[in-house]
This record gives C-alpha cells, structure tokens and sequence, in this order.
C-alpha cells in the first residue's frame, strides 16, 4: 500500500500493481456518511488506552463482524467501518502510536472505505482475507511490539460468549511474533460502551426513529397474499431508506384461532398472510454503528378475545411495569419483580424481559428468574440504554405477543426512543 501516486498511473490502472497499490486516489470523495466528531473518537481512543494500561496491554486486536452478535463491534465503535466483506475486520490499536484499520480488499473498494472509517486514519489492505494474519503481524513489528503483550479482543458483544479471530490469523502472528504474549482479551468493551456519550445517544434517537418507520411499514403491507418475507423487506426498505440498515428482521405470522406461535420467525419465510392471522415482529435498525429495537404484534382483522385478553392482562400491565421503574436508581431486581407480572396474571412467555444495548444486545440481562449484569450495571443509571423486551404467551404455549421498545435512562427517568404508542395493531 501507499506505492504509486495516482497521477502517474492512473493512465494504467489495468495493471495489478498499481490498482492495489495507490498512495492517493479521488475515487468516493463525495461519499456521505453518518460521522462522529473527532473529539467522540478521541474520547473513545483514550478511553481504550485507559483500559489497556489497567490490563497491561502493548497492543490490542480489535476485531468488528456483521454478524448479529457483532453488527461490527469494536471496529465500527474505534473507527466508524462497517462492512460485510469476510469473517472480521480488524484495528491493531497500540497504546503508543497510531491505530490501524485492516479490510480486505484494494482498490476502489479501500477509497470508500477511507471515506467512512473516519477514526482512524491508516487504513490498509491485507491483500485478501485470508491475509489478516500476516498484516497484523507486519503492523505489530512496524510498531516495535512484536516482544510485547498482545491482545485478542472478542468479536461479539459481552454476554453472546466470546468469539476470537480465525486459528490460522493466530498461528500466522505467533509465528511472526514468537517472543509476544498473546492473550485473549473477552471483557474490554462493554465498561466503555454502557454508558453512551451526547453524541452517540443523538444517534441512538435516529435509530429509533427508523425502528418505528419499519414497523410502520409492515403495518402498511400487511395484506392478504403478502409473505413474511415480503414484509420483513418493506421493514428494510424502511430503514434503508430512512438513512440507516437493518441489524435483524424477525418477522412471523401465525392464525390468531389456530396459533402456533410465541415469537416471530427469525428467518421470514414464504408463509402467506391471511385475514385472521397475527404478525409477531422484532426488528433492529442500524444508525451509523448503534442499534436499537422494537417490536409490536400486529393483527389482520379484529383481534380475537384470546388476543385482547393476552394484550390487556399481560402485555400492558408488563410493559408499563417495566417502562415506570426504568429510571436512575432503581435495579435489574426491582426489574424483574415489575416484568413478573406476566406470571401473576396466570401466563407464561419467553424468559427474558430486558436487556442491554452497547452496539447490539448486550449485558445487563434480566429474566423472569433471575437477573445478570456487573456490578458498576446492577443498578440503573442515566446514559444506558436499555431494550423492554416482555413476551407473554398463554399457558398452553401457542400464542404469545412481542412487545419490544429501547429506551435512554435519562438524570429525570427514562426516555423512550421507539415513539410508538403502546397499541396491539390492527389492520
């Protein structure tokens, strides 16, 4: 990388060499993207560092995927990439020196990509993915810390269960880097991102805002003859076209007389909608690297008296339960005693009743049983944000209503992002 000015081959571009290998380029310079400042990036770069000198790291592997447990992790959250291309991306952040950005592609491709991973300002090709390994390690020796202690940071949100990058990408550094200690890092992130910055909350509101929009727009397609599928693309079409990305689509239809079903289908299928029939959804949309959540059942015709009865005995009194403690002081505990509501009230329902959102699902969790979250999190502070998540169903186990909205824990109380009202849609 960084070989050949483009003015002196750009009249050869056919040629390999100087495709891939360009210092400067004028390719994508008019690419629009949401951005951070500069300060929030440096707010972010020194608070890693302050991270690593408490776990005594020269260097830290950063890995970011687009898979769900990821949605690019500490990549985007470093550098403001994202990207499907291959396993991971990957920073090499030091704690001296500059940070920087591995993809896995050249050319015209890394130009745009430039233009986006605005927080970090190398931005370099391994030559294929299958070359992470050997660029990492080439960067780590540019940085004189190939005898240092070396960091794997975990590619998933905490609380998913930790996920490294490739053996081969391992092997190929401990090879080059024989006199390093490599350690495997799961536990780095998640103190720096559970409390959001002004910034990112702003950001956290305009994904909210495209949560609504997607339901909205299943709302508006749901007619007889439309697929599960088919609407789970209107939701993304939504999102998309309001400026942001779909993180999942659930989406799933079941009889509202004959049902079998507590949850949307996390994989739409070609099940085709019918007048009777209920569509349980939760659907995550993507705001230039934050995420947030929402779900609301929607009913095809007039709900039945099963249904109505679910929504008023269950989703209601769960759903506000959980909305009047969400606020600074109270605990996952006190949590958890408001989402139990639903198992008062004579119903059953899927486990979980909130959870955490750092770029994705993350830690706190709490459950019907029992809650789950670090100390510093156990009690509710402004500047989380948090996904109510109540999911009753009937004690036979058939039918059940998602009901999912994120909300910021504000200095006053909470502030629901997802603007929707609490209403079981009809259509």
């Amino acid at each position: 990388m960084g070989q050949y000015e483009f003015s002196k081959v750009s009249h050869a571009l056919h040629v390999n060499k100087n495709f891939g290998n360009l210092e400067d380029s004028p390719w994508h310079r008019d690419a629009v993207y949401p951005r951070f400042s500069d300060a929030e990036y440096k707010r972010r770069h020194e608070a890693l560092r302050g991270a690593m000198r408490e776990k005594g790291l020269d260097c830290l592997i950063v890995g970011g995927s687009s898979n769900l447990m990821s949605i690019w992790g500490g990549v985007v959250w470093l550098s403001g990439h994202m990207d499907h291309r291959s396993v991971s991306n990957y920073v090499v952040f030091p704690l001296k020196g500059e940070p920087t950005l591995l993809y896995p592609m050249a050319g015209t491709h890394i130009w745009a990509v430039k233009q986006q991973a605005v927080g970090v300002k190398d931005v370099r090709s391994s030559r294929g993915a299958g070359g992470f390994g050997k660029a990492i390690a080439e960067r780590i020796k540019e940085l004189g810390l190939e005898s240092g202690a070396i960091g794997f940071a975990s590619i998933n949100m905490e609380g998913w269960g930790p996920e490294f990058l490739p053996v081969n990408y391992y092997l190929d550094i401990q090879e080059a880097c024989p006199k390093a200690r490599l350690v495997l890092v799961p536990d780095i992130f998640h103190k720096l991102w559970y409390l959001k910055s002004k910034e990112e909350l702003a950001f956290y509101r305009k994904s909210g805002e495209l949560c609504d929009r997607a339901v909205e727009a299943i709302a508006a397609r749901a007619k007889p003859g439309v697929t599960e599928r088919q609407l789970a693309a209107s939701a993304s079409f939504a999102m998309s076209d309001g400026g942001g990305y779909p993180h999942f689509l659930i989406v799933g239809i079941t009889s509202m007389t004959d049902p079998a079903q507590i949850f949307g289908n996390p994989n739409p299928s070609d099940r085709v909608l019918e007048e009777g029939d209920l569509i349980n959804n939760e659907l995550a949309a993507g705001y230039g690297g934050v995420t947030t959540q929402i779900g609301n059942p929607i009913c095809v015709g007039k709900p039945t008296e099963q249904v109505q009865k679910l929504w008023e005995e269950a989703v209601l009194p769960s759903a506000r339960g959980i909305e009047e403690v969400l606020r600074p002081g109270k605990t996952l505990e006190d949590i958890r005693e408001a989402g139990n509501v639903i198992v008062r009230n004579g119903y059953t329902g899927r486990p979980t009743l909130i959870h955490g959102i750092d770029i994705a699902t993350s830690a706190p969790h709490v459950w019907m049983e029992a809650a789950e979250g670090h100390d510093y999190e156990k009690t509710l502070q402004p500047g989380m944000v948090i996904m109510s998540e109540p999911n009753p169903a009937t004690k036979d186990g058939r039918l059940g209503l998602f009901f999912g909205r994120t909300y910021i824990i504000t200095g006053e109380g909470s502030e629901r992002v997802t603007k929707l009202p609490f209403e079981l849609i009809s259509v």
